[in-house]
């Protein structure tokens, strides 16, 4: 028997109720979800990322010459990726300005290969839906900077390094403060992290990273920098032409 989101999330956390969908990526979908006590009302973001994305997906990896066994080998390297990213913002879990997991749940389908992860966290805005409906004015980009510079120092101290600071990864609270999330690509530094792969998204990617350079927790300094910069200067990056600019930025 399938279960839908809403059921699975029903059975995982009784008390929690999913209203609506508000968000989807490549691995997973993030629903609005919530609880009543007593008339009042609490409100969380649960993410339900499905490993293998689909039976096309494992068809492929079956296609390409993979086993069952080596299929299911892969498939469960990419859980413990989401898993690792998990334990990685549960140790900064209370860090003002860093997106907090509240709960999660790895379980492994019966009746075919794959597994469902799923994630509570703070229900945020994210920063790129914000600016749809805000213009940041210099106070606003200043409070940016000094919240990431907080969540940065915060990280820097749990030897961890983001690796992909961009206006994707930042959420807003409620309250207006600015919040750091999707710690996918994050790793704690190794030393003086020789052998780090090429990871981030290229536009605020600093130089050493891209040229394959050993690097270390300033490079999210640098990425934070770009991000700023483009805030405060009409949406263009800094080093590319204006009429270069790319549409994925």
């Amino acid at each position: 028997m399938e279960y839908s989101d809403r059921d699975q999330v029903r059975l995982i956390w009784p008390e929690w109720e999913i209203i609506n969908e508000i968000g989807r990526g490549a691995y997973g979908t993030v629903y609005k979800a919530v609880r009543r006590d007593l008339g009042i009302e609490s409100y969380s973001a649960i993410k339900v990322i499905a490993i293998p994305r689909n039976q096309s997906e494992l068809h492929l990896l079956l296609s390409e010459g993979l086993d069952e066994q080596s299929s299911r080998k892969y498939l469960y390297n990419l859980v413990m990726d989401f898993v690792n990213e998990i334990r990685l913002m549960e140790s900064l879990k209370g860090v003002q300005n860093i997106v907090s997991i509240e709960d999660y749940r790895v379980i492994e389908k019966k009746d075919e290969l794959g597994w469902l992860i799923f994630i509570r966290m703070e229900l945020l805005t994210p920063f790129v839906d914000y600016l749809l409906q805000n213009r940041m004015n210099m106070h606003q980009v200043l409070q940016l900077g000094i919240d990431m510079c907080s969540a940065l120092e915060m990280c820097e101290r749990k030897e961890i390094i983001h690796r992909d600071i961009k206006p994707d990864n930042v959420f807003v609270s409620d309250l207006g403060s600015f919040k750091l999330g999707d710690f996918g690509i994050a790793r704690r530094m190794e030393g003086l992290t020789h052998g780090l792969s090429q990871k981030g998204t290229f536009n605020y990617m600093a130089p050493e990273v891209a040229m394959g350079k050993s690097y270390d927790s300033r490079v999210d300094i640098y990425s934070l920098g770009v991000m700023l910069y483009k805030l405060l200067n009409n949406n263009h990056l800094p080093f590319i032409d204006s009429e270069e600019q790319l549409l994925d930025v």
